[in-house]
């Protein structure tokens, strides 16, 4: 009857370290979780000011008399003249005849050519 019961004292001893072992380890999984979390959250608060930091930039640098000055100092753009538009219908494109292609350069060919397509 003795070594059943040293037996059975044995097993629950070791069932006792190996359950104290498994919580362990658990706790400390535990604790690299919520360090890994808390690292995320800081991550993400950090992103969330610089994403306010940013359009408070885009904000300023949008303002349309800033934009009205920049285009003004570097895209020298002229005014478009009424000579400037033509119709859509006037445009040559790739699939139609030759004599539309051979009559792009010569601009009165090309708005006699329109006339008669009408």
């Amino acid at each position: 009857m003795i070594n059943t019961k040293t037996a059975f004292m044995a097993l629950w001893f070791t069932l006792t370290c190996i359950v104290i072992f498994g919580c362990f380890v658990l706790k400390n999984q535990v604790h690299d979780l919520e360090a890994e979390l808390s690292k995320i959250n800081q991550n993400i608060a950090s992103d969330i000011r610089n994403i306010h930091i940013l359009k408070a930039e885009w904000g300023k640098l949008n303002t349309p008399d800033r934009l009205r000055k920049l285009a003004t100092e570097y895209a020298s753009l002229n005014k478009i003249n009424a000579k400037q538009i033509i119709n859509y219908d006037a445009l040559p494109f790739e699939n139609e005849s030759s004599q539309i292609k051979i009559a792009t350069s010569d601009k009165a060919h090309l708005k006699q050519l329109v006339k008669a397509e009408r």
